[in-house]
């Protein structure tokens, strides 16, 4: 007998091994934490029986706007099994709140637990019996639910916040609902949060994606991964429904699922070499809606997830308003639920807190940062990144340079090859020293403790000969002489000015390279080394482009590592936080025209000095005070005060004579002007009409 074009057995065990979903539920309560660590636990008891699962279908109606303006309404059905408390003789408890797992993974989950109910996991064990009842319901256009699978896209947002309001207004609850889960589970609550549902009061999403974009690239790098989205194209969205009393439902499902171009879409634009932050991927950008969320967030990541990438839950809790009630839970665990002895005890109260009526816990009193890595200690912070560190900057000397307590020293040449095959970290470490193809630098052992808590950036003032990317490793030599890789980050030259402005890579000039990392919280011991691996390709984390191909140099005395840091004795190079635009008196000029520019710090923590890249052959001729300075053949105007927040200076250039395209900024900004920052999204074209246009 021929098998059938999808096998079920064979797709569920491929999703088990791909998901990476090990956040499937909660174990039994465990110890409190010590170490002076502050927590707390819920205030329900246990009181109550689990009812049978009960199947049901929701159905709901969708209006939106697609990308090509057209007005859209869809009715799917989404299938869901919810478990209900029921007292000793049977009878159900009304007027309950609800926890909800929206979720592609209930086929597995079903299959792992033996053929029951995906509602009935540790979630119901433990809630259940408090007072709760437990929802789970397959993600539109998956499993038994009909609709279009989306991609994390507009039906994922607009689904979830009417599944939450659906369940809100049933009879049997008290309107309020709770979710929770990880991975995919954790991606469905910021979809709904970011609608604002009125019933969803509070979330817990753990190991989430929060940027689709992010899931897939890393500063427009392809991650050197294959699981997604074929695995929910042609994996979760494609598995036949389960066998439930529902026909006409199903049917429906079926026939529902069938729609081969948002398919196609969806493999095109997540396996682009050169990819485009667009409209497709700013409908999947929760991160940019943030300030929709009307819920209580409690956000959890690992810092060794290496499928989700950590940044996706601390960028989201900083685009959370200050005021926000939020959490943030980040420890040394990888694609998992948070792994504290008591972080049952603290979902236990989260929920009883926002959830329960009349029921207050101390959840709210606690630290909201509470974070943990290999290296640092479990440690409680008031914000993220914390209040008590400063932005520090190791500058880059060449090798046989006098090297300073706050520089990383090169080891032999500051340019590298972009070649084939790609480099990978076993190469880059095979030695203690630069090779043709990466860069390394090392600072002098340190003299006391730093503790990395935040962002991280390698800013790099470069030049190539073609297109390329870049790497930053960054890691911690022990005294032993082993090194440790803390954080890494990727930028793909043809986007330097921003993943929403692809610009071909200048081959005749340098220019600005702002490689964000993952964020972190890592402490480099005394007596160890702060380190940093410059490269184009890194074979073990992104696909490699074998068209590219030249050499890279870097400037070093231009360049600096950067990031968030608490030292105790380390007088380090500190940076402003700053945001800096630029205003032109027009976009287009005739040769020989003089330009206006108006530079304006819209935001700044401190006084900070300020210049901008004057497009090429164009001549400084005036302005507020200012000194001129030419750095590897480009031309930069410095003004000669630093500017406060809502602060401008403004200055003339004489454009150019030959027709073309040329180029403003980046911007940078510095403060003391040693070191300088690239700020983001301040690079702008400005197009030239030569005299001689024949």
């Amino acid at each position: 007998m021929r098998q059938p074009l999808i096998d079920r057995r064979s797709l569920l065990t491929t999703a088990g091994v791909l998901a990476g979903a090990s956040t499937f539920g909660v174990s039994p309560i465990a110890a409190a934490a010590d170490g002076g660590i502050e927590t707390t636990e819920g205030e329900t008891e246990p009181r109550y029986d689990l009812d049978e699962a009960e199947s049901q279908y929701v159905e709901i109606e969708m209006t939106f706007e697609n990308r090509d303006g057209e007005e859209v309404t869809e009715t799917p059905s989404l299938y869901g099994e919810i478990i209900h408390p029921v007292d000793s003789a049977g009878q159900r408890i009304t007027d309950v709140p609800v926890i909800l797992t929206y979720s592609p993974y209930n086929d597995l989950y079903q299959a792992l637990n033996g053929g029951e109910s995906p509602a009935k996991d540790g979630i119901a064990e433990f809630f259940v019996p408090r007072g709760y009842a437990r929802a789970q319901f397959d993600l539109i256009g998956t499993r038994n639910s009909g609709g279009y699978y989306d991609y994390g896209g507009i039906r994922e947002r607009l689904s979830g916040k009417k599944l939450v309001d659906a369940l809100g207004q049933k009879e049997w609850s008290n309107g309020r609902i709770g979710m929770i889960g990880g991975s995919y589970d954790g991606t469905t609550q910021l979809a709904a949060a970011i609608e604002a549902p009125e019933h969803l009061e509070a979330i817990v999403p753990q190991v989430a994606i929060d940027r689709w974009y992010d899931y897939r690239f890393h500063g427009a790098c392809p991650w050197d991964t294959y699981g997604t989205p074929t695995l929910f194209d042609f994996g979760f969205g494609l598995i036949p429904p389960a066998a439930v009393d529902y026909p006409d439902e199903l049917l429906d499902s079926l026939t529902t699922r069938v729609e081969p171009s948002n398919r196609l879409e969806h493999e095109i634009r997540s396996y682009e070499y050169d990819p485009t932050y667009d409209e497709f991927w700013i409908e999947r950008d929760y991160r940019r809606r943030a300030e929709n969320v009307d819920c209580a967030v409690m956000m959890e990541a690992g810092w060794e997830d290496r499928n989700v990438k950590r940044w996706g839950t601390t960028r989201f809790y900083e685009a959370l308003s200050d005021d926000h009630d939020k959490r943030l839970v980040v420890g040394d665990w990888d694609h998992s639920a948070g792994q504290y002895p008591d972080i049952e005890a603290l979902y236990h109260a989260w929920f009883d807190h926002w959830l329960v009526d009349d029921v207050e816990t101390d959840v709210m009193n606690l630290p909201p940062v509470d974070v943990q890595s290999a290296s640092s200690p479990r440690t409680q912070f008031d914000e993220w990144p914390p209040a008590a560190r400063d932005e520090l900057a190791f500058g880059f000397v060449d090798h046989d340079a006098e090297q300073g307590e706050l520089e990383l020293l090169g080891t032999g040449v500051s340019s590298f090859e972009d070649g084939s095959p790609p480099i990978g970290e076993d190469e880059m470490f095979d030695e203690r020293s630069s090779g043709e193809d990466h860069l390394m630098f090392e600072s002098r052992p340190l003299e006391d403790e730093l503790r990395i808590a935040g962002h991280v950036s390698a800013d790099l003032l470069v030049a190539s000969e073609d297109d390329t990317w870049f790497t930053a490793v960054v890691y911690e030599r022990g005294a032993d002489g082993n090194a440790r890789i803390f954080a890494r980050g990727f930028w793909n030259s043809r986007f330097r000015s921003g993943i929403d402005d692809e610009r071909e890579t200048p081959t005749d000039r340098t220019y600005r390279v702002p490689i964000e990392c993952w964020d972190i919280d890592w402490t480099v011991a005394e007596g160890s080394r702060l380190g940093l691996v410059v490269a184009s390709d890194n074979d073990d984390w992104v696909r490699h482009d074998s068209s590219n191909e030249g050499t890279n140099q870097v400037v070093l005395e231009e360049s600096s590592l950067r990031f968030d840091g608490i030292a105790e004795g380390l007088e380090a190079a500190t940076f402003p936080t700053a945001a800096l635009s630029r205003d032109t008196d027009a976009s287009a000029y005739t040769a020989g025209q003089t330009a206006r520019a108006t530079v304006t710090a819209d935001s700044t923590t401190e006084p900070t000095l300020v210049r901008d890249r004057v497009p090429d052959g164009w001549a400084v001729v005036g302005g507020d005070a200012h000194s001129v300075r030419e750095i590897e053949g480009a031309t930069y105007v410095e003004f000669d005060e630093p500017l406060e927040s809502g602060e401008s200076r403004r200055y003339y250039a004489e454009v150019a004579e030959d027709t073309g395209t040329y180029e403003y900024g980046p911007l940078e900004y510095s403060a003391a002007g040693e070191l300088w920052a690239a700020a983001s999204d301040t690079t702008e074209s400005a197009v030239v009409v030569g005299l001689d246009t024949s």
